[in-house]
């Protein structure tokens, strides 16, 4: 039988106490209850609750001393403690480790924050333990939560982190974050874009690691700051252009003048056009820092985006006349004539990253919003590519559970393909669908084809990392929709010479 957790709840307010009780109760856990923070603190220590909610207006002790004396007693050091408050900012909450619940509670908030924490110090306890791998989703227990469980408890080992297609690891030793990587990026700035990670799995495996050490922060210190420039960036993306975007500097900027060196990076950067993105990473300062020199750049004139950046992707940046009219004429082969048609190609993969990459690196696709429903939501229309005045192509999403396989059938008519954005086991079981029963091309993004897809009918191709490449080698197949041969599952390029 499964071990009733308790509860405790130290707030003088006996309203709220009540109907927050009532909704704890329901849901099978036990409740304790402390009018002032002195009744908690004896609480606290004679019944080893396995949560305190810790209202701001407790009297006689207040919320970081009732927090302070639980850290000194080895009995109550791993207790939990939420601060309530009805206060935005209130200064109480600052050093409260497990966040804090405003008042009046959304019991929905309330109860999903108390079974993230109870996750999580399930968590804390296997790192607490010798094993020798321990794995997780980030759903569950968050990057910065792991890194405070490492942290406390002095850990040395990996981190490896794992989203969709895109790897990262952490190192920590002596519960200290010693480097990072990500892709090409190491060290702050690799670690600051890991802990925005909210979707994917991780692997702890304790070690030792003999590299140099590349960060020198303590573990609190670097999650606040990497919150900190996650909020930056949040802020400076959305005035700058797209990812894939080509930028220069202005012929008449002058570079022997002497500038700060973030700037100085990033202008020998743009001495040649290069994608924002591109600059992103090779520049050596943090994301934060590169951002706002490339934001203060444009807004100067001091860099602009190259000459053929902002044209729409066109009928021949992908396929000839003839092959877009045909297209059309396939698409309208069963339906009343129209002017324009429009066809769909399916976005297969894991949580919302598929679709923000594919937001970020198809050029030309317009977003249906600015931040499109269907991001979130798994399910709808990402976003429309105008490949001429006769043919447009809706980028969709499906939810890939399987209890939502009655959607797939209906939403999949006019479907021209299938981008396979990852390896993940629901995305590659939609791919499976969409190929065996709507019978359409798949295309496999920057890695190889699995299993369960070689031999679909209507042809699967692995066209490698480049997404313009991979529509091309769509759209080809879609004309050409022929088993691909045995032992020929991969393509490395697909052309056609536009007409």
């Amino acid at each position: 039988m499964a071990q009733v957790r308790k509860i405790l709840i130290a707030d003088p307010d006996l309203d709220s106490v009540r109907a927050l009780s009532r909704a704890l109760r329901t849901k099978g856990y036990q409740v304790h209850y402390a009018p002032d923070g002195s009744r908690a603190l004896e609480v606290a220590v004679l019944r080893h609750p396995d949560l305190t909610l810790f209202d701001e207006a407790c009297r006689l002790l207040d919320a970081r001393t009732f927090v302070q004396i639980l850290r000194t007693n080895p009995r109550t050091e791993d207790i939990p403690v939420v601060l309530t408050t009805s206060s935005l900012d209130s200064d109480r909450a600052r050093g409260m480790r497990d966040g804090t619940l405003r008042k009046p509670f959304n019991l929905d908030e309330v109860l999903s924050r108390i079974e993230h924490i109870f996750r999580r110090n399930e968590a804390a306890k296997d790192l607490k333990s010798e094993q020798q791998e321990i794995e997780g989703s980030l759903s569950q227990l968050s990057i910065p939560d792991l890194m405070q469980i490492l942290g406390m408890n002095k850990r040395n080992g990996k981190l490896s982190l794992e989203r969709g297609a895109e790897r990262g690891e952490i190192t920590v030793s002596d519960g200290r974050t010693v480097n990072a990587r990500l892709g090409r990026v190491e060290g702050e700035k690799a670690l600051f874009r890991l802990l925005s990670w909210t979707e994917g799995n991780f692997t702890f495996t304790p070690g030792t690691s003999a590299a140099r050490p590349r960060i020198n922060r303590a573990m609190d210190d670097a999650l606040l700051e990497g919150m900190r420039q996650s909020d930056e960036v949040n802020r400076l993306l959305p005035g700058l252009p797209p990812r894939h975007t080509r930028l220069m500097l202005a012929p008449e900027v002058d570079l022997s003048e002497e500038q700060h060196p973030v700037t100085a990076q990033v202008m020998e950067l743009l001495r040649q056009p290069r994608a924002l993105g591109e600059v992103l990473d090779l520049a050596p300062a943090t994301d934060m820092e590169v951002l706002g020199v490339l934001s203060t750049l444009l807004q100067k004139g001091m860099a602009r985006p190259t000459e053929s950046e902002g044209q729409n992707l066109g009928a021949s940046d992908l396929i000839g006349a003839a092959e877009v009219h045909a297209l059309r004429g396939r698409l309208l082969r069963t339906r009343t004539l129209a002017k324009v048609a429009t066809a769909k190609v399916f976005v297969c993969g894991s949580g919302s990253s598929a679709a923000r990459r594919i937001l970020a690196r198809v050029p030309g696709l317009e977003a249906m919003s600015a931040d499109p429903t269907a991001v979130k939501s798994g399910f709808g229309t990402l976003g429309r590519l105008e490949l001429s005045d006769v043919l447009n192509v809706d980028f969709c999403v499906l939810p890939p559970a399987e209890a939502a396989r009655p959607l797939w059938r209906p939403f999949s008519a006019g479907s021209i393909g299938a981008l396979l954005m990852d390896n993940s086991e629901p995305a590659v079981r939609l791919a499976h669908y969409l190929a065996w029963e709507v019978r359409i091309p798949i295309v496999v993004v920057g890695t190889e084809v699995p299993a369960p897809l070689q031999g679909a009918p209507a042809g699967v191709i692995a066209p490698g990392e480049d997404l313009t490449e991979a529509l091309r080698a769509m759209l080809v197949q879609a004309l050409n929709p022929a088993p691909t041969l045995p032992g020929v599952t991969q393509v490395q390029r697909a052309s056609v010479t536009p007409q």
